[in-house]
């Protein structure tokens, strides 16, 4: 019987939460038929439910980050949602970013992609802060969507 565990683990994974500091998860449901990946910016839809953004539109009514949840790859299609509305989550990030930098999306097929304000057609996003540097392509942010935009 193995009862060893591997020493080897990364510093953060996608869609985690960085630390224990207080935070306001919810609980919501996608539309589509898509699944939803760990560290997802997640908006409101005009139903009620939510959705990845694919528009600038959309960004004005952002939900949370999709939190990881056990060990999965993302949450199947229409299935509850663990959504980050008020706290500090990891998401993917390959540029270079400098904490307090303000989180820039850019938008695609797959939704929405955090970046730093150096790419091209990106867009900032509201009430949202980098923490740190990236670190093997991901970035710990801290995002306040509970006002929502404004």
């Amino acid at each position: 019987m193995d009862v060893g565990f591997s020493t080897q683990k990364k510093i953060a994974q996608l869609g985690q939460k960085v630390d224990a500091t207080p935070c306001t998860v919810v609980s919501a449901i996608a539309i589509g038929e898509l699944s939803v990946p760990f560290g997802s910016l997640l908006v409101y839809d005009d139903s009620g439910l939510c959705k990845v953004p694919t528009t600038k539109a959309h960004l004005d009514k952002p939900l949370g980050v999709a939190l990881r949840q056990l060990y999965s790859e993302g949450y199947p299609a229409k299935n509850p949602i663990a959504a980050l509305r008020n706290g500090r989550v990891w998401v993917k990030c390959e540029d270079e970013v400098i904490p307090g930098d303000a989180v820039y999306v850019t938008l695609g097929a797959e939704g929405a992609r955090f970046t730093n304000k150096s790419a091209e057609n990106a867009i900032k996003l509201k009430y949202a802060i980098y923490l740190e540097v990236s670190q093997g392509g991901l970035a710990p942010i801290e995002v306040n969507f509970l006002g929502g935009a404004q």
